[in-house]
């Protein structure tokens, strides 16, 4: 049966809003959507953990003053309070069980979105919700079981905490993927969303003045912040949390771009992967670990992957938890709702989903999401 509950776009780790970078799509060239929906871009924080963006995105879409949790706040170490969306600024006022959305999230996104739903299910924000408040989730290159890059990139792989002195150099590799992307846009309207722990952007403060700022304060002394909430040891314990509600539909579209070495069976990336991405790929796709992560582990399950998640972690939720899984998308035009439904995109790595895709990919970005869109509109 068709319905009109509007669709809410949740960006990934580093992402940005419609009214950041000049305008600079995140959502690249899928824009048009059934004449029946609304479609309404998030912006949370880029680096915020998973359950400070969930926090930020309800209140997006319903207006208010963000309210991360009195205990959450105190054991993170930040302010209770965020930023406020009055009425015209909220995506959906009108957001109830008998009026709810589609929520879309790209990497990060995606246990973004899982985790808002975990919090409405609770009604953690006193609002008498529940978990139908969202029609759907679909999960678009999805760290739905964390990534093994986020241990290249500074987090122990034992703990998954930050090391000390890792951020800095960190942030400042995804800020140049952004400035190739972007120009001096990033410099000029890049809002990191850190006003909780005091970290907010100066008038002509140079980013790198921003980047110290955010090395020596205490978000990454612990585990409120995005890179231990995209950390295998993470998603152990969200996977544990989360439940999958039997009234709403789960989708998850996996990218890939990266073949096996015929000798070893290590990933390697496939030409014209976007070359930022191609140093991290090389290292997931033959990252070994000393210690399993959970019972079962097999590394090269972890291997496959699209330059930044492993395509093991993509499919559906699967390391912890009960999350009954349906099957392949394609070829299918019912779904049953409490079951997760998945899709490979082939030849498509991490960034070609979203942003701007090379040219010979544009007419498939916006194949994929029309045929997104009308999906939900179905549902």
């Amino acid at each position: 049966m068709a319905n009109d509950a509007p669709i809410i776009l949740c960006h990934g780790l580093f992402g940005w809003g419609p009214s950041e970078l000049g305008g600079f799509p995140y959502w690249g060239t899928g824009r048009s959507v059934p004449s029946t929906l609304r479609r309404r871009e998030a912006s949370v924080g880029p680096i915020s953990s998973t359950h400070d963006r969930a926090c930020e995105l309800a209140f997006q879409i319903r207006g208010g003053c963000v309210d991360y949790g009195e205990a959450h706040a105190k054991e993170a170490g930040h302010a209770r309070f965020g930023r406020s969306y009055d009425e015209l600024a909220a995506l959906y006022p009108e957001w109830s069980e008998e009026r709810p959305v589609h929520l879309v999230g790209h990497s990060m996104g995606a246990p973004t979105i899982w985790m808002l739903q975990h919090l409405l299910a609770e009604d953690y924000f006193g609002w008498g919700s529940n978990a139908s408040w969202a029609k759907s989730l679909s999960c678009i290159s999805g760290v739905l079981n964390g990534s093994t890059a986020t241990y290249l990139h500074g987090c122990d792989p034992d703990t998954g905490l930050v090391k000390r002195g890792s951020i800095g150099e960190t942030l400042g590799r995804l800020i140049e993927l952004h400035i190739r992307l972007t120009g001096d846009l990033f410099d000029r309207f890049y809002d990191f969303d850190l006003d909780h722990w005091g970290i907010s952007r100066i008038y002509g403060e140079p980013i790198e003045s921003q980047i110290r700022r955010i090395e020596h304060s205490k978000m990454f002394e612990g585990t409120d912040n995005a890179a231990y909430s995209l950390t295998i040891q993470a998603l152990l314990d969200q996977n544990a949390r989360c439940q999958t509600h039997p009234d709403t539909y789960y989708f998850s579209y996996v990218t890939e771009q990266t073949f096996p070495a015929f000798l070893t069976s290590h990933h390697f990336p496939e030409p014209f992967m976007n070359p930022y991405a191609i140093p991290t790929s090389v290292y997931m796709g033959s990252a070994t670990f000393e210690h399993p992560f959970y019972p079962g582990f097999q590394a090269s399950d972890w291997w496959h992957n699209d330059g930044l998640v492993p395509v093991y972690s993509q499919m559906f939720p699967r390391i912890s938890g009960q999350h009954p899984v349906g099957g392949e998308i394609p070829g299918r035009s019912h779904f049953r709702p409490g079951e997760w439904y998945y899709e490979m995109l082939n030849s498509v790595d991490h960034i070609d989903i979203v942003a701007l895709p090379p040219a010979g990919k544009v007419g498939q970005q916006k194949k994929f999401y029309s045929d997104l869109y009308a999906r939900l509109a179905s549902l």
